[in-house]
């Protein structure tokens, strides 16, 4: 096993034991690993493999996987869950969890830990579904810190959705900087 991995563990195992003590955490429900796995298959080819979960973040609903085909690392994919709006609207005063949906998208780094695709991956409500257009979505490719109105377009009808994905990609950036700090050990 080369030194990178093992310390990738090691390190990853630390944070999951104290990520543990801090409290319950479930796993990616079934029905969502399936579609990630679609997604990667379409993206990678059928050969494409992802590990479980080598890192979760408690406090932001983050599951990270290693992406491999045969031995070679391939790359990242991180699912996350996110806040919608709820038909009838809210605002961003309200706070209240029962106006919101969520919702679920996966964002899949290559080795250079750049932003490769991000991809919403469920997303039930009818009211904001515009952020799912891979078009819109194509603008975190390969690109750094996302601000929307700078460089992410604002959708009108879609604002908490296009906060809730553009904090949520930038959270995961933060996630791929401490992979690629650690691979770099």
């Amino acid at each position: 096993m080369q030194i990178k991995t093992v310390k990738r563990i090691c390190i990853l195992g630390i944070v999951a034991i104290s990520a543990s003590w801090s409290g319950y955490h479930s796993p990616l429900p079934d029905h969502l690993t399936k579609k990630v796995n679609k997604t990667l298959i379409r993206i990678f080819g059928k050969d494409i493999k992802h590990s479980d979960e080598i890192l979760t973040d408690l406090h932001s609903n983050h599951h990270v996987f290693n992406l491999t085909q045969g031995d070679s690392l391939m790359g990242y994919a991180i699912a996350s869950r996110a806040l919608g709006c709820k038909i009838g609207g809210c605002s961003t005063d309200n706070k209240e969890k029962s106006s919101f949906e969520e919702f679920f998208y996966m964002t899949v780094f290559n080795t250079n830990y750049q932003i490769e695709k991000v991809k919403v991956i469920e997303y039930t409500s009818d009211h904001g579904y515009q952020i799912a257009n891979r078009g819109w979505l194509r603008q975190f490719k390969h690109r750094e810190n996302f601000t929307v109105g700078e460089n992410i377009d604002a959708i009108s009808g879609a604002t908490i959705s296009v906060n809730s994905i553009v904090n949520g990609v930038n959270s995961q950036k933060d996630i791929i900087r401490k992979i690629q700090e650690n691979d770099k050990l």
